[in-house]
């Protein structure tokens, strides 16, 4: 766990083990909803949201879970995070309207530069500048 109390998560898919998430947990927040959630990285807008999903999915104590959950360290967390795919349009919209454990006032956000610091946050800026680019040509 990193000195400000956040853990981090390397987030596959069960299936077929690729990358799908990086994720951070905060088991040690004031509030019991807090300390239930999980945070998903988006890189193209560098911040880690509330992903009711992931958490719903992480919470479960059946076989049936989607993603399988690996406890990094923040410097592997810096890895994984310039790896983690780019969520579709489609996810970020479903994320952003929860249909089950968490609210919508409960879907917040924490900036990526403050969980990794500036340089990752620079390397995945440069990375959307990239994919923006390619996309266009």
């Amino acid at each position: 766990m990193s000195k400000d109390g956040w853990e981090f998560w390397r987030v596959t898919r069960a299936s077929d083990g690729v990358l799908a998430w990086l994720a951070v947990t905060r088991p040690g927040a004031r509030a019991v909803v807090d300390r239930q959630k999980v945070w998903t990285l988006l890189p193209n807008s560098l911040v880690f949201i509330a992903n009711w999903l992931v958490t719903e999915d992480f919470r479960r104590d059946d076989d049936a879970s989607i993603w399988e959950y690996e406890n990094i360290d923040s410097g592997e967390a810096h890895e994984v995070a310039l790896e983690v795919p780019q969520p579709s349009a489609d996810e970020i919209a479903r994320l952003t309207r929860p249909e089950s454990c968490l609210t919508l006032n409960q879907i917040d956000r924490h900036p990526l530069n403050r969980l990794l610091g500036k340089r990752v946050a620079d390397d995945l800026a440069v990375r959307a500048r990239l994919s923006r680019s390619a996309g266009a040509n």
